[in-house]
């Protein structure tokens, strides 16, 4: 197991599993606050919304009026889903020679890892691991996703598995989609178009320019994105810090409150907007779409509302059983969990996206 790479076997310090001091784990906000779940989803389900019944009030009077046929407008999305797949197994041997084997049974048992401090260590990491695989896919996912060095290019960094991204396209895949369709509904980072991640970094902190962007990303957006109740900003960490250090150096005294909801999840307000500040956001682009010299947009944010936003499983809980076995025959530790995912945008014209 080459995370006990680092430790040496009967050192004196670490003996027991128990005894091991982990590293700083980030606990990640619920995935709840930014999208809305829904189990039961059937594969390529409908959800249509009604827009709007077309213009009337013609400019005519008297009899016999001239009839016409009404004309409601609307959209209809189709879920599309993907299957995700974890499959992992533990061999007792690759534990004897580190320090995780005081955690091992005696004798006959000894493959047996369910009960084991073994596995105590292991269920938070593995808790983790499957938040994270939820946050990269509701968000990161495409189904054409590529790597930075392919011939065709892409934004996968190198020698990352492009199947962690394929299994459906998330949200960003597709508001990237309606902002192409839709220019208006975008507004311009100029940062995020600077050579080196360096600059990126810089350049949003310069005086004015985060203050600039989220006032055009709120005067750009449609007004019925404001009727909702849960509307709000979602924003990487990089853009809401430069947003405050703005704010503070642009008004001497004056400063964004906020709070911590979680830690990587921090609420505010501007300009009696609601902020939701996602530093996941920034850790997923920097590991996930840096091709070593940049950032793929690392400054975002998105004015919607959560309610617009849906991620669904057609399970009947968002989290799949996860099944951890001991294998008699091979002696094998097993762990399985398998479900699907797909993510929708309800009404397109209700996102407004600054990159």
């Amino acid at each position: 197991m080459s995370q006990f790479a680092g430790f040496t076997v009967d050192n004196g310090a670490i003996k027991d599993l128990r005894d091991l001091l982990f590293y700083t784990l980030y606990k990640d906000p619920d995935l709840n606050v930014t999208a809305t779940p829904v189990t039961g989803v059937i594969n390529g389900q409908k959800l249509g919304y009604i827009d709007r019944m077309g213009d009337v009030g013609l400019n005519k009077c008297g009899c016999n009026p001239t009839y016409s046929n009404v004309d409601i407008t609307g959209s209809e999305k189709e879920w599309d889903l993907g299957c995700w797949q974890i499959a992992k197994h533990i061999c007792y041997t690759e534990l004897e020679n580190t320090i995780a084997k005081n955690s091992l049974n005696k004798g006959t048992d000894i493959a047996n890892l369910i009960g084991t401090p073994y596995m105590e260590f292991l269920t938070p990491l593995l808790q983790k691991a499957i938040t994270d695989m939820f946050w990269r896919i509701v968000w990161f996912g495409d189904k054409e996703a590529k790597n930075v060095a392919d011939s065709d290019g892409g934004n996968i960094t190198k020698d990352i598995d492009i199947s962690l991204f394929t299994i459906a396209d998330g949200f960003f895949k597709r508001l990237f989609g309606i902002i192409a369709d839709n220019p208006g509904q975008k507004t311009a980072i100029a940062a995020n178009a600077q050579t080196t991640t360096a600059l990126q970094m810089s350049k949003i902190r310069e005086k004015g320019v985060a203050m600039g962007i989220i006032d055009n990303l709120l005067a750009d957006a449609d007004g019925r994105i404001f009727d909702k109740p849960d509307a709000c900003i979602m924003m990487t960490n990089s853009l809401f810090k430069a947003l405050v250090a703005d704010v503070r150096n642009t008004f001497i005294g004056t400063t964004l409150t906020y709070e911590q909801l979680a830690e990587g999840v921090v609420i505010s307000q501007y300009d009696g907007r609601k902020i939701i500040a996602l530093d996941i956001w920034d850790r997923m682009i920097k590991r996930f779409e840096n091709n070593g010299t940049k950032l793929n947009n690392p400054h975002r944010a998105v004015l919607c509302s959560p309610s617009n936003l849906f991620y669904g499983t057609d399970d009947t809980d968002m989290i799949a059983d996860l099944s951890i076995t001991f294998n008699e025959e091979t002696r094998y530790n097993n762990i399985f969990a398998q479900s699907k995912i797909g993510t929708l945008i309800g009404e397109d014209d209700l996102v407004q996206v600054a990159i």
